[in-house]
């Protein structure tokens, strides 16, 4: 899903979730009435960790995970953790990945985004559900938990998913995981930053996407997936580039009117956008591309507007977006 398709969606999310909890209160009840309470097992078997929703006694080594976030599952895939259940991905399958589409192939479905089944949750068995609060608000929050034990991870913004992979490995166990593909990204970086030090911090950039409406375009603030990979990478941001508003940083992204394509990307040397996951251009960028302020622009006229696959969710997603950055950018233009 693209960045500015997800945060479009917040707000439905919010507002099913509310409904579905109160809805579904007696049928997860019954479905959980034959599960043990999370605080039944002996104290050997459990430990207690800290999460968005405050503190959740956990199994040491849970053995039937439920995904019940849209970003979650791969997030857990990068931790080398297969869940028995997670959401529906049916709908964007051609967003995925071949190794993606196999990872989550005959799991055990819970609802799709924005509309969690309880009661297929709760037939799934799970020992744990895990998820991100950017869709698991407190009242479904409260739902799942009479499943069985619910961890549930926040960041500051859409650019945060550290906190929320870090989060996912304290509570499946996955430590050793989360160290190495932290590691593998850190080292991604440094070589990066080495081998094309006048091209990442001398040049000017720009990361945008397609708007939510007609005749718009969209800004990928740094508070974003995208954004706050290429800071991390040090990416020298044009100047005319709008910042975000307090409003908007935790969206990670802005939209603009077109008419203001030159003002605000009439610096940049090279514009970033996001592509399909086979490299193919996301059918709304389309009409970006096609704007004549659009095409008229300094890096449209030299060639360097690239489309980069990124859905990036963990460490392991931005490193591998670091070197799609390398093969299909950095090796092509000149320092």
């Amino acid at each position: 899903m693209s960045a500015a398709r997800g945060a479009r969606n917040t707000a439905q999310i919010r507002m099913l979730g509310a409904v579905a909890a109160g809805a579904v209160l007696a049928l997860v009840a019954g479905c959980a009435a034959g599960a043990a309470p999370a605080d039944d097992a002996g104290p050997a078997d459990t430990r207690v960790i800290e999460t968005h929703y405050g503190e959740v006694t956990v199994p040491s080594d849970p053995q039937r995970i439920a995904a019940v976030s849209y970003n979650t599952v791969w997030q857990l895939q990068s931790l080398d953790v297969t869940p028995v259940a997670a959401q529906d991905y049916s709908r964007w399958a051609q967003e995925y990945t071949d190794e993606q589409n196999a990872f989550i192939d005959g799991l055990e479905t819970v609802g799709s985004f924005g509309e969690l089944n309880y009661e297929a949750i709760a037939a799934a068995e799970p020992d744990l559900i895990v998820g991100d609060a950017y869709e698991i608000e407190e009242e479904v929050y409260e739902q799942l938990s009479a499943i069985a034990p619910t961890a549930i991870y926040f960041g500051d913004s859409r650019g945060d998913w550290q906190t929320v992979v870090d989060g996912l490995a304290d509570a499946t166990g996955a430590q050793d995981a989360l160290a190495n593909t932290r590691d593998a990204y850190e080292t991604t970086i440094a070589d990066l930053q080495q081998s094309y030090a006048e091209v990442i911090f001398d040049r000017q950039w720009a990361a945008i996407t397609a708007g939510d409406g007609d005749a718009e375009f969209a800004v990928l603030f740094q508070t974003g997936e995208i954004g706050a990979t290429l800071r991390d990478l040090g990416i020298a941001i044009a100047p005319e580039v709008p910042e975000p508003g307090e409003e908007r940083a935790a969206f990670g992204y802005g939209n603009y009117s077109l008419e203001y394509v030159d003002e605000y990307l009439g610096g940049a040397d090279f514009i970033l956008t996001p592509a399909n996951a086979d490299g193919s251009t996301w059918p709304p960028l389309e009409e970006v591309f096609g704007n004549s302020l659009f095409q008229a622009l300094p890096a449209a006229q030299a060639g360097d507007v690239y489309e980069v696959h990124a859905n990036i969710r963990s460490y392991s997603d931005a490193a591998e977006y670091l070197d799609r950055l390398e093969d299909e950018v950095l090796v092509h233009v000149d320092p």
